[in-house]
């Protein structure tokens, strides 16, 4: 299974998560949540272009605005852009027209079952979906997992690909693969050691997804 690495904020950041395997590593760029890993754009760009082939480059947002987003991804050059707050569709519609080249994951956050019919919604526009938690104050990266039963029955309903994020961890990433059958699995602080990316747990969660079956 294939699997991304965010939250990179620093070259050994990327260094480690190259270093293990990463299909796409992940920057957080433009925030208005709490968040310990977010960048500039500018560091996003170089860290992106720095990236060897076949490993993709994604750039995470809380922006919403139209205009901000356009901005943030010409600025950063990213091929991928990763949506973490709610838009309305028609925004995914006016990124894929300005930027046909792009591809687009939303997140959808599950907190409950409506989260169901809102996936069902983005996948019409979207890419992919992401499945993620949140709390009042952040909306990623928060270490606490969900209700992967509704998981499993997004990936079941929609007919894009499905990334299973939200307190994934080498410990329980069999468990979630197992339950939900995503399409690819996210990791951000759960291969974190005393708040710095550790090459140790980060090699042992890329290859656990990569072993899976």
């Amino acid at each position: 299974m294939k699997c991304k690495i965010c939250g990179t904020g620093t070259l050994r950041d990327l260094e480690i998560a190259v270093s293990a395997g990463a299909d796409a590593v992940g920057f957080i760029v433009g925030t208005t949540h709490k968040s310990e890993d977010s960048i500039s754009p500018s560091q996003a760009g170089e860290m992106i272009r720095a990236l060897p082939p076949f490993i993709s480059g994604v750039v995470v947002t809380h922006l919403t605005e139209t205009t901000d987003l356009i901005r943030l991804i010409e600025e950063t050059a990213c091929s991928v852009l990763q949506i973490q707050d709610m838009v309305p569709v028609e925004t995914l519609v006016l990124l894929r027209e300005r930027f046909p080249y792009l591809t687009l994951i939303k997140a959808v956050h599950v907190m409950d079952e409506t989260a169901v019919d809102t996936a069902k919604v983005f996948a019409r526009y979207a890419d992919a979906i992401l499945l993620d938690s949140r709390t009042a104050d952040r909306l990623g990266g928060t270490g606490i997992t969900h209700d992967w039963s509704i998981s499993a029955r997004i990936v079941e309903a929609v007919d894009k690909p499905v990334i299973l994020a939200g307190g994934l961890n080498p410990e329980n990433l069999v468990a979630a693969m197992s339950s939900v059958k995503p399409y690819a699995v996210d990791v951000h602080s759960g291969v974190k050691k005393n708040g710095v990316r550790d090459l140790e747990r980060t090699a042992d969660f890329v290859q656990t997804a990569h072993g899976f079956h």
